[in-house]
């Protein structure tokens, strides 16, 4: 990004997670944002600000890039199935620790609903914090509460499925180790296909800590409580050698 002020680098950082929250196309997006850098960069020369660029509120614009641009479908058919396959998934994975192959038609469903539902609260909140002005309290406490909404429904949920009776299934042997086999294969082919690790990782560091504690014979509670702390460490450690890659290269270019 060339030498802008620190408004202006917010607004096209802004920008850009608000076209991609309204579905739009990466490269569509990447292209306006690299012509409003530009314009920006040449209005700075000249002493002025983003809002000659933007000439109202920058929602006001942002709502008018968004209309202008085309929705992109595309996303939305390969994405959606991708992630809502990537938790069904680590959910086959997190069972298979804890050696419980059996699925209630409770169980699946609310997953399903409870991810769905995850998905466009998220879409929903990076949109309204792309284009509002917000103190960094308020934005960690809508992150905060978004976040906590789909694990507060899963416990729900998970209640739920002991007290509602349902239609279950169980995977005998054979149908185990197949998909706990296709269940790795699709998190390493995701991770190939995006070119990050975040799809192994995060799920390495939920499940591996748990399998290994449950050989210990530790009681429940201290081993709920190692897990815990072994799987922020190491999703904590993750995104922290992330952030130094990203910074290196950011101070490189």
């Amino acid at each position: 990004m060339k030498k802008l002020s620190k408004e202006s680098r917010e607004f096209l950082q802004d920008l850009r997670l608000y076209l991609f929250s309204s579905g739009k196309k990466e490269n569509e997006i990447e292209d306006l944002v690299g012509e409003l850098e530009d314009h920006l960069c040449e209005a700075e020369k000249h002493g002025k600000s983003v809002k000659t660029i933007t000439g109202s509120t920058p929602k006001e614009y942002m709502d008018q890039l968004a209309n202008e641009m085309p929705f992109d479908y595309r996303n939305v058919w390969v994405y959606g199935p991708m992630i809502l396959l990537g938790l069904i998934c680590y959910n086959l994975l997190n069972k298979a620790v804890d050696g419980v192959f059996t699925y209630s038609l409770v169980e699946v469903s609310g997953d399903l609903f409870i991810t769905l539902l995850g998905l466009s609260l998220l879409l929903v909140l990076f949109k309204y914090l792309a284009s509002s002005t917000i103190s960094k309290m308020k934005e960690h406490l809508l992150l905060y509460g978004c976040s906590l909404t789909p694990i507060i429904l899963f416990v729900g949920l998970f209640y739920l499925d002991r007290a509602v009776a349902s239609p279950t299934i169980h995977l005998g042997t054979m149908w185990r180790i197949t998909s706990v086999v296709l269940a790795c294969l699709f998190l390493i082919g995701i991770a190939v296909w995006a070119k990050t690790w975040v799809s192994i990782v995060i799920p390495i560091s939920l499940l591996l800590p748990e399998l290994i504690l449950n050989q210990t014979g530790m009681d429940g509670a201290s081993k709920s409580g190692w897990s815990m702390l072994l799987t922020f460490l190491g999703i904590a450690l993750y995104f922290f050698i992330v952030f130094k890659q990203e910074k290196k290269k950011g101070q490189s270019h």
